[in-house]
């Protein structure tokens, strides 16, 4: 009965061990399955002979089987070190991409061409001769500047740009300064009753003060000096005379 156990147990060793390699994918080997056709020894020579063979054979399939596991166990090791190299190879052929896409699609830097003619687009016009009146030097506010709430910084504002002189002018200066803070404050008078004003009238009186603020960056020039013509002396010889 036990010599029994014993087969059964060694047959579903093996078996199962078959099965377990068979699912990793592994070498499979065939169980041994040791039986007779009587299903016992016949003598108990028989019986002795009979277990020294199982037990010799027990071994060398042990030792089989356990090169299959060696074998497999380098099998798994290949196939990590290949999925490795898989995944470094992935990893640096999608950083490729993503640079060639952005190399593709990135904005065309500007050339300095370019970047003068924004720099000098972006520069606002100096007071045309409609927005300063020339003979009298006094400015010619938008319809939208002269409302009662503008009245006292606009009169400020008038009072300092008709006193500018070719030396207390110019960016920096104290009367440049002073106009700057107070187109500062027109603008925040302007921005808090934008409800009351359309968007093109907004925008016009915000350009005026904006064209007003850098005109004021630059010196008054200096008043150019008529000089008058010297009349023409007459030196044909009909007209000389000759003094003895």
């Amino acid at each position: 009965m036990m010599k029994k156990q014993f087969f059964s147990l060694a047959i579903v060793t093996v078996a199962s061990l078959n099965v377990a390699l068979g699912q990793q994918g592994g070498t499979v080997t065939t169980p041994i399955n040791n039986w007779s056709y009587v299903g016992h020894s016949s003598t108990a020579a028989e019986g002795l002979l009979r277990g020294q063979a199982v037990a010799l054979q027990a071994i060398g399939q042990a030792n089989y089987l356990h090169s299959l596991a060696a074998v497999n166990y380098q099998e798994a090791n290949k196939r990590a070190l290949e999925n490795s190299k898989l995944y470094t190879q992935v990893v640096i052929e999608k950083r490729e991409m993503i640079k060639q896409h952005r190399d593709r699609y990135a904005s065309v830097p500007l050339t300095r061409e370019q970047l003068d003619r924004i720099a000098a687009n972006s520069v606002p016009d100096r007071l045309t001769p409609e927005q300063v009146d020339q003979s009298s030097g006094k400015l010619v506010w938008p319809h939208i500047l002269r409302m009662d709430e503008y009245k006292a910084v606009r009169d400020r504002i008038d009072e300092l740009f008709v006193s500018r002189t070719p030396e207390n002018s110019g960016n920096g200066s104290p009367v440049q300064r002073e106009l700057d803070t107070l187109i500062d404050a027109m603008r925040a008078i302007l921005k808090a009753n934008s409800d009351k004003v359309s968007v093109s009238q907004f925008a016009d009186a915000n350009w005026f003060l904006v064209t007003l603020d850098y005109e004021v960056k630059f010196s008054l020039a200096e008043p150019t000096v008529s000089v008058p013509a010297v009349a023409e002396i007459d030196t044909s010889a009909s007209d000389l005379k000759v003094i003895n």
